[in-house]
């Protein structure tokens, strides 16, 4: 009896051993190098795609802080890449959620893209367009920001001009579908504060 006990013991441990080795190749196989959600000049928030095609995607985003949900939508149209390194450019737009709280994210916005002050009763849009320069698609993050194309990630780099002024605002909008996750990224502190203004509208 002791005996019978003492192989079913060994084969379960070598069954345990076989699986964690196959769980561990599988991680290894599927991920990449995660970074903080928030680091110096940029802030991530969640990401679900609604629509992708070769040349349109759309995604629902939230960010949730502190009891308080924000919700947007944006919508993004490329065209063809050409160029030495080659860029796609492109035309997008923010879509307003019924029901978000954007107090929260505007106030953490506000620190990564080192605007100075926060929008006070902004007046709210339905949608808020944007052109688009999309940098490069498989890019991995880089821990101290920016991303490379080797080794290779799931990341889309894209730099946004956002309205209608004759100077718009720029500011990175990098998204991971694989990661469900995007995030803004600083361009220049001297767009700060309009970014926030064009942000408070529509997030």
């Amino acid at each position: 009896m002791k005996l019978i006990l003492v192989v079913f013991a060994a084969t379960l441990l070598i069954l345990a051993i076989g699986c964690g080795r196959v769980g561990i190749a599988f991680v290894d196989h599927s991920s990449e190098p995660l970074v903080p959600e928030v680091g110096d000049g940029w802030l991530m928030f969640d990401l679900l795609p609604l629509r992708q095609s070769d040349a349109f995607q759309s995604y629902d985003c939230t960010f949730e802080a502190e009891g308080k949900t924000a919700r947007f939508q944006f919508e993004v149209n490329s065209g063809a890449t050409s160029g030495d390194p080659p860029v796609a450019f492109g035309s997008g737009k923010f879509i307003a959620v019924a029901g978000s709280d954007a107090s929260v994210f505007l106030r953490k916005l506000q620190k990564a893209l080192e605007a100075k002050t926060l929008p006070v009763r902004p007046k709210r849009v339905a949608e808020l367009p944007f052109k688009a320069a999309i940098l490069g698609a498989h890019q991995s993050h880089s821990k101290e920001g920016g991303f490379f194309t080797k080794p290779p990630g799931h990341w889309t780099a894209m730099k946004i001009f956002i309205g209608k002024k004759d100077d718009p605002p720029e500011v990175f909008l990098n998204f991971n579908t694989v990661l469900q996750k995007g995030e803004f990224s600083i361009k220049d502190p001297d767009y700060g504060d309009d970014l926030l203004e064009e942000f408070a509208e529509v997030l």
